[in-house]
């Protein structure tokens, strides 16, 4: 019997990073290969890079060394953000045989076989154009409960600080029709939640609109609501600047959304955001977010933040942390201001030292700590639905799930309730994570 050639993947990144790799590890099975856990010893080593900030750039840069000890004859292959913008760079690691860029991520497996066929001095290094919306069309994801769906690609916004527009390329949509058809063969498999995915979620669809047809966000949300098996949806990021009345409108009247929504914030101060090139207020995000509370109070909103932007003062940060305190955001995601070249921001002036950086960071961590434990804890004692996963919480052994609005449950009870929505009475906090007792009914 032939054996079939293995495989290995690791992902460095976003949630988006997270989809592409599950489309790469299909694709892979239906060319042949068996996928084996990374750290195996494989014919052929996937790291799928990011470059978003010089953390990602390190992590990347460690994989590829990783893969390279623990497979010392495969091929290794580094794809994604990082191999788009800096391919010589991860070339130059001795080991690394492949690097294919996100305009070529699609065309790996011919890729590798044609570095097979001429294996070289050299490694192979293909990174070309951007044309069109490209993905992996996947209906089955390893050890995951939750399907996501990616139906917009790239960036048009060229915020100062960010890569993405450069490695991602402008944005371009997924026809909705092939959206739909995905989510309901994820649906047929048994899938209960759907979560839709992208560089840019917002700007989805303004790319194929054309004269009398309009295609947007909300209409492809309006065209979900209506597909028959789907239990609930959830949005990924989405930038505060494409959040419509008319959107947040049919997200409150549905019962299927989750009632979670992650929206950037990146300062809490106007100039740092003029300077930022982001497209509104420190106001007008405080009054979209009242706004969204308002409607639909059990939200859970999460928000990333930049500090050590050039030119951000004391005043500035305090300007900040300020807002953030008034507001009940639901958790945070901080991150240092890290130079990209490329970008606005690499060059301006007032570069903000590493030691305040990191004392502002610590700062907001700590609050988001508060706001965590406080957002949780507000639910304390109420009934609410949990996706349970089909793995059990490894320091527990107990069922783990997520409730719509994104807080983490553990929970006593037998593995028939993996992959269905039970209905449980949060307890008492644990960490990040709320101890539960399942209801009696269960179903819900």
């Amino acid at each position: 019997m032939e054996t079939r050639p293995k495989a290995s993947f690791f992902t460095i990144g976003c949630k988006l990073n997270q989809y592409e790799t599950e489309g790469l590890k299909e694709h892979f099975r239906s060319e042949g290969f068996e996928v084996i856990p990374f750290g195996q010893e494989a014919d052929v080593v996937v790291v799928n890079t990011c470059t978003v900030t010089a953390k990602g750039d390190r992590s990347s840069r460690q994989a590829l060394r990783r893969a390279v000890k623990s497979s010392p004859g495969a091929i290794v292959a580094a794809v994604g953000c990082y191999a788009q913008i800096s391919p010589r760079q991860l070339a130059s690691i001795p080991g690394v045989g492949l690097v294919v860029g996100t305009s070529r991520r699609e065309h790996l497996v011919e890729l590798l076989r044609k570095r097979q066929e001429d294996p070289g001095d050299q490694p192979l290094v293909c990174r070309g154009k951007f044309s069109g919306f490209q993905s992996f069309d996947i209906v089955c994801f390893d050890r995951h409960t939750r399907a996501f769906v990616k139906v917009q690609e790239g960036c048009d916004n060229h915020c100062a600080y960010c890569i993405v527009p450069y490695a991602r390329g402008s944005s371009r949509s997924r026809p909705l029709e092939e959206i739909l058809r995905q989510v309901s063969q994820l649906v047929d498999r048994g899938y209960q939640e759907i979560v839709l995915t992208g560089v840019c979620l917002g700007s989805y669809g303004l790319d194929l609109s054309s004269g009398d047809q309009r295609v947007n966000l909300r209409e492809l949300v309006k065209r979900l609501e209506e597909l028959k098996g789907l239990a609930r949806y959830r949005l990924s990021s989405i930038e505060p600047s494409y959040i419509s009345e008319k959107l947040v409108g049919l997200l409150s009247n549905s019962p299927k959304f989750c009632r979670h929504l992650h929206i950037p914030l990146q300062s809490g101060d106007t100039e740092i955001l003029e300077k930022m090139s982001r497209p509104y207020s420190a106001e007008e995000y405080r009054d979209l977010f009242w706004m969204l509370k308002t409607q639909m109070p059990d939200l859970a909103i999460g928000a990333d933040v930049i500090v050590g932007f050039p030119g951000e003062t004391e005043d500035h940060f305090q300007n900040t942390y300020r807002l953030i305190q008034n507001l009940p955001l639901s958790y945070l995601h901080v991150f240092r201001f890290s130079p990209r070249k490329g970008t606005a921001a690499y060059q301006m002036e007032d570069q903000v030292n590493d030691y305040t950086k990191k004392l502002r960071s610590q700062g907001l961590r700590e609050l988001d700590r508060g706001k965590r434990t406080t957002f949780i804890s507000s639910f304390l004692g109420r009934d609410l639905p949990v996706l349970f996963e089909t793995s059990r919480d490894k320091q527990s052994g107990l069922l783990t799930g997520l409730t719509g609005n994104y807080i983490r449950v553990l929970a006593e009870g037998p593995d028939e309730l993996m992959n269905r929505i039970v209905k449980v009475k949060l307890d008492r906090v644990q960490g990040k994570k709320v101890m539960a007792k399942i209801e009696p009914l269960g179903d819900c």
